[in-house]
């Protein structure tokens, strides 16, 4: 790719998180590099570009935001299901006894 045709479409601090980003737009086919990556000892301190090219930025900004937002409902599911585990797990160690009923007086 010709340097003057890379668009940024994602900023990170993290190497790891750069190349997760890379690989997913990768398996969708959209050809990317990582922009400032060889920060030795500034690794967390630099922010690090996620790059495309010119044309496949609006491709690549759509499958992110997918990304974003697929993640977001899992986790809204999992904390959901959390939610109802809880609800539902009843413990004896803090239930309160009900007083026992006294049986109905007999008429005399």
């Amino acid at each position: 790719m010709e340097s003057e045709d890379l668009v940024t479409v994602f900023t990170v601090k993290s190497p790891t998180e750069a190349e997760m980003v890379r690989n997913a737009l990768k398996a969708v086919g959209i050809a990317c590099e990582i922009g400032g990556e060889g920060q030795a000892g500034l690794a967390g301190v630099l922010e690090i570009d996620v790059l495309v090219h010119a044309s496949d930025v609006n491709a690549a900004r759509k499958h992110l935001r997918n990304l974003r937002r697929e993640k977001l409902q899992r986790k809204k599911r999992r904390v959901e299901a959390r939610k109802a585990r809880a609800a539902d797990a009843t413990s004896e160690a803090i239930q309160e006894i009900p007083p026992p009923k006294k049986p109905p007086e007999a008429p005399n």
